[in-house]
């Protein structure tokens, strides 16, 4: 049977539900085949008068009259902006069993979740959790907020394409979905966050999340902050109990929201360029006003990314911020030579500026440890600028301190010769400085005159052995005989540059040394009956006539015993040229 034309005109109608304001003349028959909700109320609660009203119905009359209309089996039209209500819709009034609204919203928000995952369309996701704010407790019971979530993190792990890459939606002006996400309460972007920390999500899209929610919730309490301010001051006067009723609710949120984002998010997260010097220096306000467990973490933060900044963007950083940057870089192993450089770019362009004065001065000066630097010729220059431009504006117990913060040992000797031209230094604080200079010359120079004598005695020790194996090679060298002994050749030490005497009679004595030792078998040889005839090597050499094997054997030996009487004759320092061409 056809209700629609029932439902369209109400006729016959025996139940009356009111919606925001609205009447809708509606029959029980419909409505209790398919909702829970309208027969428990009936059984329950039964009205002669036959009128039911709903209170904070999901999407308001418009989503119920899309409820009545599927009651009564008429088609209805879900879209990606109407789902979610409607979804919530049918779990207030409990409408499930087959085929009926809750079977049939799922689907539809299952396959649009399927659809914007495989087309990493976050944007759409977002939107849908972000219309489940106004209907919290029945989104999470019918699983749509978490459904929604891992959905988001699924879309965010997927790498970007060139349709979905981050530097085209960066220039059409960010994320989509994250700006959708800025609205959602606080509980549900914690869960969302730190799922998508946990599943790997990209540190770039972490810091994005991260950067955006808080200086939305920033903004937001400054909104506040104006204006309670504003009715402060027209309440004042009326009602002074109530204008401070609210005064401080936000200002706890705040500080607890930014720790619990800062404090999950991955440490390296925090340098991605998402996160600017101006959103640290914003957020670190916030942070040290409410005693936030986060604050050491920008503050590194903050450190890293001065060492990234130009010298005139560095200027942007308030001096309190500088100084705790400085004091969070300085306690970290090997960070003070960083604090320090940071220092004196911000100073020097706060001076070529012109705009340094006395208090910056003294307040970054003394955040830097006394051995910070080992020369402070450039930080007395600085503050020869400070007392120069602030002459009258300080008393000598003022001066004394901004003087007290140059180490003037630590300073060179054009800067005290500036030091006592311009006057600007108390005399005694130069002499001090060229007390200690005079100090450091003298044990310069008394090191000085150490190495010099060592070289000194170094250079005539070593004259003096060059002489002894002078006059030790000579003796040696003007000897004919085999007398050396041993002792002379353990004096005597060979030079690298060309052979030395030891070597040459070290060879004479083991060519002696070989004649007795062949002299033996020589003669044993000679009186053998041997095939081969040996001449007398006194003999004079051959004609070249003969060429049998006699003459071969003796040409050898007579070639080696004529160069080794060579060697006796002319010395040490004689060697054959040619090489031995015995044939064998």
């Amino acid at each position: 049977m056809d209700f629609s034309k029932f439902r369209t005109t109400g006729e016959l109608s025996d139940i009356t539900v009111i919606v925001e304001g609205n009447d809708f003349k509606l029959h029980k028959f419909p409505l209790y085949a398919k909702s829970e909700f309208f027969c428990k109320l009936a059984k329950n609660t039964p009205s002669e008068s036959g009128r039911v009203e709903l209170t904070d119905f999901p999407g308001g009359d418009e989503v119920f009259g899309l409820v009545a209309d599927f009651c009564y089996n008429m088609k209805i039209e879900t879209t990606k902006d109407n789902i979610v209500p409607l979804r919530c819709a049918a779990e207030l009034l409990q409408m499930t069993g087959s085929a009926n609204l809750i079977e049939v919203s799922d689907k539809f928000i299952q396959d649009t979740i399927t659809s914007a995952k495989m087309s990493r369309s976050s944007s759409v996701v977002a939107s849908m959790l972000r219309s489940c704010v106004s209907m919290s407790s029945l989104a999470e019971s019918c699983g749509i907020v978490s459904s929604c979530s891992d959905a988001l993190v699924e879309c965010w792990l997927k790498p970007p394409t060139k349709f979905s890459s981050p530097t085209n939606s960066k220039k059409q002006g960010g994320d989509k979905s994250i700006k959708s996400l800025l609205l959602i309460p606080f509980d549900w972007f914690l869960k969302l966050f730190t799922s998508a920390r946990d599943r790997g999500v990209r540190h770039s899209h972490l810091a994005e999340l991260m950067t955006q929610f808080i200086s939305n919730i920033i903004e937001q309490e400054e909104k506040e902050e104006k204006n309670n301010n504003k009715t402060e001051s027209l309440t004042s006067t009326l009602s002074p109990r109530d204008s401070g009723s609210n005064v401080g609710k936000s200002k706890l949120d705040i500080g607890h929201i930014i720790d619990s984002i800062v404090l999950e998010i991955p440490e390296d997260a925090l340098y991605d360029d998402a996160v600017t010097m101006d959103w640290i220096t914003k957020v670190l306000r916030i942070a040290t006003g409410h005693g936030c467990a986060c604050r050491r973490l920008l503050v590194k933060a903050a450190g890293e990314m001065l060492n990234r900044l130009s010298a005139e963007d560095l200027c942007i950083v308030s001096p309190s911020l500088l100084h705790d940057i400085v004091l969070e870089t300085c306690n970290e192993n090997g960070q003070t030579e960083k604090a320090s450089n940071i220092v004196d770019t911000y100073m020097s362009e706060m001076v070529r500026k012109g705009v340094l004065t006395a208090e910056t001065y003294k307040l970054l000066a003394t955040a830097l440890p006394s051995d910070a630097k080992t020369n402070q010729d450039h930080m007395y220059t600085i503050l020869e600028y400070v007392l120069s431009s602030e002459t009258d504006n300080l008393n000598d117990e003022q001066r004394q301190e901004l003087i007290s913060t140059i180490d003037f040992k630590l300073v060179t000797e054009e800067t005290l010769q500036r030091a006592l031209t311009t006057n600007i230094v108390p005399a005694v604080h130069i002499a001090q400085g060229a007390l200690s200079l005079c100090s450091k010359l003298r044990t310069e120079l008394e090191s000085v005159k150490r190495l010099n004598q060592k070289q000194d005695e170094e250079i005539k020790k070593y004259q003096k052995h060059q002489n002894s194996s002078k006059s030790r090679s000579s003796g040696l060298s003007s000897r004919k005989d085999d007398s050396l002994t041993l002792s002379d050749l353990d004096y005597l030490e060979p030079t690298k540059e060309k052979p030395s005497s030891v070597q040459m009679l070290s060879d004479t004595l083991n060519t002696s040394k070989e004649d007795s030792f062949l002299s033996g078998p020589r003669t044993k040889i000679s009186e053998s009956k041997s095939p081969y005839q040996f001449r007398s090597l006194a003999a004079p050499e051959h004609d070249g006539t003969q060429d049998d094997e006699s003459y071969q054997y003796e040409r050898g030996f007579r070639n080696l015993d004529n160069s080794r009487s060579k060697q006796r004759s002319l010395g040490y320092g004689y060697r054959p040229t040619y090489s031995y061409s015995g044939r064998y």
